[in-house]
């Protein structure tokens, strides 16, 4: 997994220079008094810049190159047509427009300036869920993918947790990726103060997604048993393939998925009376028939953003790298609930789906 993430970018960065290359040849013919010679050096000079300037691909250079692309390529079909209709000759505007990349500008600056306002906006989403298991009814909270620094620092998450807090949940639930490696220490340190102090019933609890670690960077700004310790001493549940068994409920914690050392689910719901309602945390949403097939009442994950850069979400649920990229699905009697984050990785930009955090209510 992790050697893919260094891979692919490399693969997809070879057709993005030679494009690249070709759109600043034909830019730079707007500049007469440039020799052919001269102008083909100085498209393979600014080609390669701006690559150096968007890798990896998937930072904020990559994406704002890519979306310059795909709009760049939507041109070029359009002046396909206008070339096909217009034999004798192009209109001179038409021909200054396609050349310049003015209207691809245009497009990528409408496109981020809502994907920035989008990432800025946090909802709430509400699911109710009946149940016969739960004693009464009871009310969840669930937070994944805030990526802390990214949207917002541990001060504006205090107002959503505040948020949280008034709804007088039984538990607080946070489905992995809180912190990446972009997180520095002392944000990480308030935001696990926060977490604990949440009001709730039963206390909160929280699994570790595939950036928490800190996996993808040498220079770490504090290690995964720091991170964890952090959490433990503020009062917050970490749960690494463990079971917790409360009054009513139980809730099973898995380490992510890219971990092989992970316990299999059966080993897990064999320590908890499935007769109780019964909670899975797992960041990623994978393994579902497998998890309903071992009785579980209710799975949160996250991983997936509903698709931060719309269409990844939906193309990673075709490929099969999620099997559930968004929303609510019942699985035989499991209820399974993928939140799109309350945050976003890498860059505050989010043109598919929203920034939200989750209230579940339980009915009996």
């Amino acid at each position: 997994m992790y050697l893919a993430f260094f891979v692919i970018p490399v693969i997809v960065m070879i057709p993005i220079l030679i494009y690249l290359y070709i759109w600043l040849n034909r830019f730079l013919t707007l500049i007469p008094k440039i020799g052919d010679k001269l102008r083909h050096g100085l498209a393979v000079v600014l080609a390669l810049a701006a690559a150096y300037l968007c890798w990896p691909i998937y930072r904020t250079g990559g994406v704002v190159i890519a979306h310059f692309l795909v709009a760049s390529l939507l041109l070029e079909i359009v002046h396909f047509i206008i070339k096909k209709k217009k034999r004798d000759e192009i209109p001179k505007a038409w021909s200054v427009l396609y050349r310049s990349g003015i209207l691809s500008v245009f497009v990528v600056l409408v496109v981020f300036t809502y994907g920035y306002v989008n990432m800025h906006m946090i909802q709430e989403k509400d699911y109710e869920i009946a149940s016969e298991k739960v004693p009464q009814d009871m009310r969840f909270a669930a937070v994944s993918d805030l990526h802390l620094g990214t949207n917002m620092n541990a001060d504006k998450l205090s107002g959503y947790l505040d948020e949280i807090s008034a709804k007088e949940i039984d538990a607080l639930f946070l489905a992995g990726d809180i912190f990446d490696e972009n997180t520095v220490e002392d944000e990480m340190r308030k935001a696990a103060g926060l977490f604990a102090n949440v009001g709730s019933k039963y206390g909160t609890y929280y699994v570790l997604g595939n950036h928490d670690p800190n996996n993808y960077v040498t220079d770490k700004q504090y290690t995964m048993e720091e991170m964890c310790q952090t959490l433990s001493d503020a009062g917050v549940h970490v749960l690494r393939d463990d079971v917790v068994v409360l009054d009513g409920l139980n809730i099973i914690g898995r380490k992510d998925a890219s971990l092989a050392s992970r316990q299999e689910i059966k080993n897990l719901t064999a320590q908890v009376d499935l007769s109780q309602f019964t909670v899975l945390l797992d960041h990623q949403p994978l393994g579902l028939q497998d998890n309903a097939d071992a009785g579980i009442d209710l799975q949160i994950s996250g991983h997936t953003h509903a698709g931060q850069i719309w269409p990844t979400g939906k193309l990673m649920e075709l490929m099969g790298v999620s099997e559930m990229n968004y929303g609510y699905k019942m699985m035989d009697k499991m209820n399974m609930i993928v939140t799109s984050g309350i945050g976003g990785w890498g860059y505050a930009i989010r043109t598919g789906g929203h920034c939200e955090y989750v209230i579940i209510n339980i009915k009996r």
